[in-house]
Formats: C-alpha cells, structure tokens, sequence
C-alpha cells in the first residue's frame, strides 16, 4: 500500500510513515496499545490495537491533520484518505478488538517477532471474550494472521493494491480455558 500512496524513491516513503506514525501514535496511546519488541536496544517490531469498542479512533483536531498533509504532500495525504475512506466503508460495526498495524523490521521477520506480537494481542482479545478485526494488503501475512484464528471475510482492491478483511470470532468459553 505504502508503494501505492507515496510511491518512489524509498527514503521518501520512510520519511511520510514516520510522518504519520508521529501523527497516528499519540491517538493510539490514549485509546488503545502500543507494544514494541525488542532484540537487545533495538525496536524489531511494533503492534498498534485497540480494544473492543474503541475504532475508530477520534480525529485529530484539523491543525494537526493540516501539518500532516503539508509534511507529506498533499498527493499522498489525499491518497491515504482514500485508504481510510474505502477501509471504514468496509469496517464491521460492533464492539471488536481491531488491529491497526503490526509491523517487523526485515531483519528479524520470520524470526517470531510478528507471532508473538498477535499473539499477545490475542490472549488479551480473548480475556476480554471479544471478536478481532484486521485488514491486511501483505498476501505473505494471511498464514500467520489465520494461524491466530482469522479468517477472510473479503477481498477488495484500494488505490490497485488487494486488501484481505479479515475477522476472528469471539472465543468459545472452552477455548479459552483450554487456550
């Protein structure tokens, strides 16, 4: 997706996502959880969520929705509003737990990190006997997000980019005290 919101050179689309991350992570803070994994001094992976009831997040008030755009350009501002506009149209309504972002450094995926992020999650997930919802635009993902239990309930294409919907349903009590 970041390819088809902000496109080339690389750097630049390192620079927006830490843009919106600065922007996106203070919202996630106060209404939902940030965890990081660490190898040593070094952050390798991140999970932003929020847990059930909380999507969607409030909007940031406009100047800070104004300096984002200005910082990113307005091309890919624009296009990342597309992004959310065709996400939130297909969002389920419903007190879910919702996974906004997992993220692994390259150097250390396919190394746990990513597992072990989801699956924190989702021991607090099912504590809370709630249902999950993600969305996901990474095909190499889908064997580990359905190795937590999700399932794809949809396919759409935004901006060309193919976008899995995927949901977990809400544990059964045996589950959990199996789990």
């Amino acid at each position: 997706m970041n390819r088809a919101v902000i496109g080339e050179p690389a750097e630049r689309r390192l620079r927006c996502n830490r843009l919106g991350m600065r922007f996106h992570l203070p919202l996630a803070l106060r209404h939902g959880t940030v965890s990081g994994a660490w190898h040593g001094p070094e952050l390798v992976g991140v999970r932003v969520s929020l847990p059930a009831g909380s999507w969607p997040l409030p909007l940031a008030p406009w100047p800070a929705r104004l300096r984002l755009a200005l910082q990113q350009g307005f091309g890919p501002a624009g296009r990342w509003a597309e992004v959310a506009r065709v996400l939130e149209s297909c969002h389920p309504l419903g007190g879910h737990a919702y996974l906004s972002t997992l993220g692994v450094l390259p150097a250390a995926q396919r190394g746990g990190v990513g597992r072990a992020l989801l699956w924190d999650w989702l021991d607090e997930v099912d504590r809370d006997g709630a249902w999950a919802w993600l969305e996901t635009d990474r095909a190499e993902c889908l064997p580990l997000y359905r190795s937590g239990g999700f399932e794809v309930r949809d396919e759409i294409e935004v901006l060309g980019v193919p976008v899995s919907l995927m949901e977990r349903p809400t544990p059964t009590a045996e589950a959990v005290a199996v789990g």
